[in-house]
């Protein structure tokens, strides 16, 4: 299955000379679309898995062994390598670093990992300024339906309603209902959505949380309430798309108000739960601070318009994601709501300005007063996504109705 990501981690304009972090969900697909690629360039056995015993035996037996494979190999263009988990190696920055340092114009290293390696991504560390990080996520329907011909590769349609109405008219994505319906009935992650089989999906999902809330909790953290943490994961779904109130889930939980929010730091670092933050420079009202969260595996929210709505914020930080890696901006996908409760689901920010606005709903095609509101008042277009519309169009007031078969094209 081919991934949006393909179309622009091996840039060479942005990458020559660094090394390439992919990092994600686990089960999403990083180990195929690492060895696809060096299928594709003839180099298959340059794989290394740090899970495997052999390989770091082989490197602590001789620290030359990658070097002397780069060497012996190297043809004029960097050698494509990939290295799998190797930050559960204790001292993998130092490899790393050292292979970089000695290596750098002979290779292209590509390092895959999930929770443990986004976790020390973030923190920072002396690996800053030799590598560019990226992410893989979920199934976009783009990638369901492998069509990336309207991934959008820039902001600008996003900008104008007739812009983007006349970039949604040349799109005719077939079959993307049935694909669709999948992505819903199953989740973004590669091997339920292939297997397309209810069975099947209820076996992976209790495995695949289990793993979660078990080994890689207790990789990243000293959590001993994995039964508590475990109860919070069931109750999260509920959650979905409201503001999330901390204090009220520890209520709900009997639990601190402290011990919920170090759960839900755990629950993000392990890729299983994201947060959207509000947005509010320059809005005259005051604006509610809270989060709005949601699953990376939307399949786990059971009630159908949460659900899309899940799913869409997944497709939309996926766009943010690539908009920000490919080098155009600094852009991240939050909400907006003030003290009138008018919200609407999603903003699209660039270098702290909104860009564009985005509500998800299963089948209302009435214009949203609050996405009118606050379109006017940024004099930001307001988009409002349908699970269940055939036709694209554009409202008095800087707004428009898209099918949602449509712009998840587009998002990737």
């Amino acid at each position: 299955m081919e991934r949006t990501v393909k179309k622009y981690i091996f840039d060479p304009e942005m990458n020559a000379g660094k090394m390439i972090f992919l990092t994600g969900p686990r089960q999403v697909g990083k180990t195929t679309f690492a060895r696809n690629w060096l299928a594709g360039q003839k180099a298959g056995d340059l794989y290394f898995n740090w899970d495997d015993p052999a390989v770091a035996v082989e490197y602590k037996r001789n620290p030359l062994f990658f070097t002397n494979i780069i060497n012996d190999r190297f043809d004029k263009k960097p050698l494509p390598l990939v290295f799998d988990e190797i930050h559960k190696h204790k001292n993998w920055r130092n490899i790393l670093k050292g292979i970089y340092d000695t290596n750098k114009e002979k290779m292209t290293l590509l390092v895959t990992g999930s929770a443990r390696l986004g976790l020390y991504r973030k923190s920072g560390d002396s690996l800053i300024g030799r590598y560019f990080s990226y992410q893989m996520l979920p199934l976009g329907l783009s990638e369901a339906a492998n069509d990336f011909s309207h991934i959008l590769m820039t902001d600008e349609p996003l900008r104008t309603i007739n812009t983007l109405m006349d970039y949604l008219r040349k799109i005719k994505p077939a079959g993307a209902e049935e694909k669709l319906d999948r992505l819903l009935a199953f989740g973004g992650f590669p091997e339920p959505f292939l297997k397309n089989s209810a069975r099947f999906y209820n076996r992976w999902n209790a495995e695949y949380k289990s793993l979660l809330t078990k080994e890689d909790i207790r990789d990243l953290s000293r959590i001993a309430d994995i039964k508590g943490i475990g109860q919070l994961v069931e109750l999260l779904p509920s959650r979905v798309g409201s503001l999330l109130s901390v204090n009220s889930i520890a209520e709900d939980m009997g639990s601190h108000h402290a011990t919920i929010t170090r759960w839900l730091d755990i629950l993000k670092a392990i890729y299983l739960i994201f947060t959207l933050r509000p947005w509010h420079k320059n809005i005259t009202r005051s604006i509610k601070k809270e989060n709005k969260l949601y699953f990376y595996d939307w399949s786990n929210v059971l009630e159908a318009g949460r659900r899309f709505e899940n799913l869409m914020a997944v497709s939309l930080i996926k766009m943010a994601a690539r908009l920000s890696e490919t080098g155009l901006g600094s852009f991240e996908i939050m909400h907006i709501r003030n003290k009138e409760k008018q919200e609407v689901d999603f903003v699209l920010v660039k270098n702290g300005k909104p860009v564009a606005f985005f509500e998800a709903k299963e089948s209302d095609s009435d214009i949203s007063r609050a996405g009118l509101y606050f379109g006017k008042q940024l004099s930001v277009p307001f988009f409002q996504i349908i699970r269940n519309c055939q036709k694209a169009e554009a409202f008095p007031g800087n707004c428009a109705v898209i099918p949602a078969t449509s712009f998840l094209m587009i998002t990737g």
